[in-house]
């Protein structure tokens, strides 16, 4: 019922409303401007120009036929103008809309009459009353909309009963710079998209020319296929792709073309990836067929390229192997047969296969090394035999003739180790001792390196013993040259060399060389003793000793500690020795005393404590020599306060720079009652007072450290002045509040004790001299004066 009452009073309002307002006018009219080329020289008629001109040739109208040879197009809308009578007010309005765009506009299929709409319009309206104009409306407004209202207004209806009309006039489409540059634009997608045709056509060829199945450039088709994927990439997100409708427009069935030829891309790529991901197996089944035909060159070639693109593929490896074996590089097989068997993932089939090609390569290696030995070339033999050794222990599962390797291999190691003894000896026979040492060494070597075996084999030791043999007479006969030339150093030096031979080698001995030796010796030691005594003479005792030591060595080995003239020139050398020690000891304890007693003019009692000490260590060093030491002990004692005293003030600086200021002070105070027991005064040195130390010392925490002393003994006075001498070389007052502090209050109880009349703020000031930094002080004293006053 509410519901029914709710649509009744809508309906009567309606009504109500509807017989208010009435039509006063109401007119739609269409309009067509024809726009072509001119000889107005107007912007807007340079800017169509210009649009014609880019049209030329290539437009048709929308029935088709030919193109015009000068273009021309309609723009075409519908002006409604409408006046409603509302009462006492009109309602004035003027829209234009279904606008469109007629002619010549299809441009290489496309319609391009949205591309052709003007920009602006220049107007006037007219609002009239029978003739009479009451008012004039103009203005410019752009076309960018489906519907453009020129005109919406509410006047005043001061008539009853008039005839109102509109008239829009002066109408004038614009075109502007930017109306030529969206057609160019326009236009320029047009291009793209035909260009987009061509390139498809271009690419479509080139995929047909994509061959998954040609294994031998499937990485160039492969190249190829992605270049093509890259282009047609690049029509995707081409600008007329995006811009131009086609699927309402597509001349060329371009879309549907894209689509056909994206999925026979993908197929290609499928196939593509398809024959890479398998090309090993490809390459490899090419080789195997050209390896049935015979053609084993081109089917290595294969092989190569299956390992190429996948280097673990075993088959391959296997193949190549075999055709290293067949063409004679059994180096080349074998290594790589080792890394296949070794190195790789391998199946059952290839194992077997490659097991057997181990075993025929083995089995050359053994004949080639039998083949050699019986040509007696033994070292290439040994190369063979151990190549065949190398492949039984690194492959496992080849079947080796281990007995018959071993037998091979041994006829070969000796058969090398002769050869090495027959050069050694022919050598040796030769008397080219040098070059027949080294062959013995080296056959030492040979045996040491092939002991499992040669461990038993004398010849090497044989050879080596007759050469170092003939070493040994040729030392002796070279020895009893020089002996006889009365060269006994050089004679020594080979009798000693015999002696190193006989006794490393264990030669039967030639009975002389003792003798020999000892008639070279005598002389040489005699000279090396003279040579002695000279350093000794010289105060080269170092020398002098290295030669004494050298010579007792030198008589034990050549039986020479019993001959008179021997003894009697190493007693000169020993007693030269000895007297020139005392002599050297007297000369540094002299030397010491003459440096104490200039020290000791120097006032450097500490230092020439130590000079005296130095001369006492120089007499003690060597007691033997009786140097009187009476002048050091006698020195030591004259300044023993001296020195007492100074090494108090070296205590005292060492205190004060690692801030142990306590134990500083308290040494100072003990230096100076020693100054003053001992009269150290005697010995010119000045003792100043703490104060004084502490005032011009550079470390102002210790002055601070002695101001607290002095404070804390009563003597405020001396500690004032040590505050004052800190303060003023910047020392801060925040470090020095609780002393002014305490001296403010000891002062203050001094003060009250002596009953001092004078008025507290004065006796501060007095106190502290008036020293601006001493506030704390006079604060202090004030306070402690008032609180004492109370008390």
């Amino acid at each position: 019922m509410k519901q029914a009452l709710l649509l009744t009073w809508l309906f009567l309002t309606a009504a109500v409303l509807q017989a208010q307002t009435k039509l006063a006018f109401d007119e739609t009219l269409p309009e067509a401007y024809l726009i072509k080329k001119g000889t107005s020289s107007s912007t807007s008629q340079n800017n169509i120009n210009s649009m014609v001109n880019l049209l030329q040739g290539n437009v048709t109208t929308q029935t088709g036929g030919r193109p015009n040879r000068v273009p021309e197009f309609v723009v075409r809308f519908s002006q409604h103008a409408r006046i409603t009578d509302q009462g006492d007010k009109l309602h004035v309005k003027v829209l234009l809309n279904k606008f469109s765009v007629t002619g010549n506009v299809n441009y290489k299929g496309f319609d391009i009459g949205k591309a052709l709409y003007p920009e602006k319009l220049t107007y006037k309206i007219k609002h009239l009353q029978g003739q009479q104009v009451l008012k004039t409306y103009t203005g410019t407004l752009p076309l960018d909309r489906e519907e453009v209202i020129l005109l919406d207004v509410t006047v005043p209806d001061t008539a009853t009963g008039a005839s109102y009309k509109l008239v829009v006039e002066e109408k004038e489409l614009q075109y502007s710079g930017n109306s030529l540059n969206r057609l160019q634009e326009h236009l320029n997608l047009i291009h793209e998209y035909y260009a987009a045709d061509a390139t498809l056509n271009t690419v479509q060829q080139n995929l047909n020319k994509i061959n998954p199945g040609d294994v031998d450039r499937i990485m160039q088709h492969d190249r190829n296929l992605r270049d093509i994927e890259s282009i047609f990439a690049s029509l995707h997100t081409g600008a007329f792709y995006k811009k131009l409708n086609l699927k309402q427009t597509d001349p060329l069935h371009l879309i549907i073309r894209l689509d056909r030829f994206e999925q026979q891309m993908s197929e290609s790529r499928k196939a593509i990836a398809f024959a890479i991901s398998t090309l090993d197996q490809q390459f490899y089944n090419k080789g195997i067929s050209l390896m049935s035909s015979g053609n084993r060159r081109a089917a290595q070639e294969y092989f190569l390229r299956s390992v190429e693109v996948n280097p673990n593929f075993a088959p391959s490896h296997l193949e190549l192997a075999r055709i290293d074996f067949m063409n004679g590089h059994i180096g080349e097989a074998t290594a790589r047969t080792k890394d296949l068997l070794t190195k790789m993932r391998i199946d059952p089939q290839t194992q077997h296969q490659a097991l057997g090609l181990a075993h025929d390569i083995y089995s050359t290696y053994i004949n080639e090394g039998n083949h050699l030995t019986s040509r007696g070339d033994y070292r290439t033999a040994m190369a063979a035999y151990a190549d065949a050794r190398a492949m039984c222990s690194t492959i496992g599962g080849v079947r080796c003739n281990m007995p018959a390797l071993n037998d091979g291999e041994g006829q070969a190691i000796y058969g090398v180790y002769r050869s090495i003894i027959d050069e050694g000896k022919r050598l040796l026979a030769a008397n080219n001792l040098q070059r027949a040492e080294k062959v013995a060494g080296a056959a030492m070597a040979f045996q040491r390196q092939y002991d499992f075996v040669l461990h038993d084999a004398p010849e090497a030791l044989e050879l080596q013993s007759q050469v170092k043999y003939q070493y040994y007479v040729l030392f002796i006969d070279k020895g009893k040259t020089y002996l006889n030339e009365r060269n006994f150093a050089n004679a020594l030096s080979q009798f000693e060399a015999a002696l190193e031979m006989e006794q490393q080698y264990g030669f039967q001995r030639v009975p002389e060389l003792g003798q020999l030796a000892q008639r070279a010796a005598k002389p040489v030691l005699l000279a090396n003793l003279n040579q002695g005594y000279e350093r000794a003479v010289s105060n080269r005792l170092t020398d002098a000793r290295a030669v004494a030591s050298a010579a007792v060595a030198m008589q034990a080995r050549y039986a020479l500690e019993h001959d008179a003239e021997v003894l009697s020139k190493y007693n000169l050398l020993r007693d030269r020795i000895s007297t020139q020690e005392c002599i050297n000891s007297q000369t540094a304890y002299d030397g010491h005393i003459q440096r104490a007693k200039e020290l000791i003019r120097d006032k450097k009692y500490l230092a020439a404590d130590k000079a005296y000490a130095a001369a006492l260590h120089a007499a003690e060093a060597n007691t033997q020599c009786g140097v009187a030491t009476y002048s050091a002990l006698d020195g030591r004692t004259e300044i023993a306060a001296a020195v007492t005293y100074q090494r108090m003030q070296e205590d005292i600086n060492r205190f004060v720079a690692s801030t142990r200021y306590i134990e500083a002070i308290e040494r100072y105070n003990e230096s100076e009652k020693y100054y003053l027991a001992n009269q150290v005064n005697r010995f010119g040195l000045n003792h100043i007072s703490l104060l004084n130390f502490a005032k011009n010392n550079t470390k102002q925490p210790f002055t601070a450290a002695v101001a607290n002393y002095f404070a804390s003994k009563g003597e405020e006075a001396i500690s004032i002045q040590l505050l004052t001498t800190l303060l003023d070389k910047g020392y801060g007052t925040g470090k020095t509040k609780k002393l002014q502090q305490q001296i403010g209050m000891q002062l203050a109880l001094k003060d009250v004790q002596l009953n001092v009349q004078e008025n507290a703020k004065l006796a501060a000031a007095k106190h502290t001299q008036n020293h601006k930094k001493l506030k704390q002080l006079a604060k202090a004293y004030e306070k402690e004066r008032k609180h004492l006053a109370k008390g």
